[in-house]
């Protein structure tokens, strides 16, 4: 199983401003090709806040399938393209695997941290906004870890944004 975390951070490696409320520093090109990605990809592993706000946004549900890992319990009004889960990343990883997925994407402040202190992830994605505010959420929240990562691939979507891959190359 593939785990990449894609995420569009400002270029001081913020995903959001602190209240969660504003998110114009994304570019529509750099949204098409988000939402290209996860179709393409098939799953989309988000955490309870990247949820609420996809729900409040009307993002909710993408086009894919959805999985929401969260110890809040929710009412599931869209059928199989949405799980919510408490499952810790290891135990889900292996649950998509056997339903026959490839690749998931990774995408929260804490959500990302914590699959990354786990070792879990292969690959990051960043779309790189051209925009800094200071009172925000790290593109890694709350844990502690280090990983080493080699430079794959570097595209240009316009004159000031820029999407770049990483393998991670390894974990100490």
């Amino acid at each position: 199983m593939k785990v990449i975390i894609y995420s569009v951070p400002t270029i001081n490696g913020l995903i959001a401003k602190k209240d969660e409320s504003d998110y114009s520093f994304i570019s529509n090109k750099a949204w098409e090709f988000y939402l290209k990605t996860l179709k393409e990809v098939r799953v989309f592993i988000m955490g309870r806040r990247t949820y609420e706000i996809s729900l409040k946004t009307g993002a909710f549900p993408y086009d894919c399938l959805n999985v929401v890992m969260t110890r809040t319990k929710f009412s599931n009004n869209w059928g199989e393209r949405v799980i919510f889960t408490d499952q810790n990343p290891k135990k889900l990883l292996q649950f998509l695997e056997k339903k026959g997925f490839k690749k998931v994407i990774v995408t929260g402040g804490h959500l990302s941290a914590s699959f990354m202190k786990e070792k879990l992830v292969d690959e990051i994605w960043i779309d790189l906004m051209p925009r800094l505010f200071t009172n925000g959420i790290n593109l890694f929240e709350g844990e502690n870890f280090e990983a080493k990562l080699k430079l794959l691939k570097v595209q240009k979507f316009s004159s000031d944004i820029v999407h770049l891959r990483y393998a991670v190359a390894k974990y100490f």
